[in-house]
């Protein structure tokens, strides 16, 4: 177990040379040592820092509206109030659109369709 914790250890301090290159002069451009070590430090500062810009963000700026908070009693029970109210107001609408169509229906000679008692064969019927 220690023989593998420095075997690991050993491997995050090796140094690798990072070098840029310019491909047609072969000027060399940005040469950096680097350790695995230094850029696990490096890439988790990078997160924490990012991750304070975006906390900082959502939560000191109007962007918090953005994100959708818990709901209190009274909220909840009004937004279940206001969905019944919907739901009852649609079915009222269909309703009234059913009683227009057979208005229509009717206004345009079409009574037949709900003439249940009609005794009238069908060739007495005005079309």
């Amino acid at each position: 177990m220690e023989k593998r914790k420095r075997k690991i250890i050993s491997k995050l301090r090796n140094k690798h040379r990072f070098v840029l290159i310019n491909d047609n002069t072969f000027e060399e451009i940005v040469s950096v040592r680097l350790t695995p070590l230094n850029i696990l430090i490096i890439a988790s500062t990078i997160i924490i820092v990012f991750s304070l810009t975006l906390y900082s963000v959502f939560a000191y700026t109007p962007m918090r509206n953005l994100i959708p908070k818990e709901l209190t009693g009274s909220e909840r029970a009004e937004l279940i109030q206001l969905n019944q109210e919907l739901h009852e107001i649609k079915q009222e609408l269909e309703t009234r659109n059913q009683k227009i169509g057979v208005m229509n229906d009717l206004l345009s000679g079409k009574e037949s369709k709900y003439d249940s008692t009609s005794v009238r064969p069908n060739s007495h019927r005005s079309n």
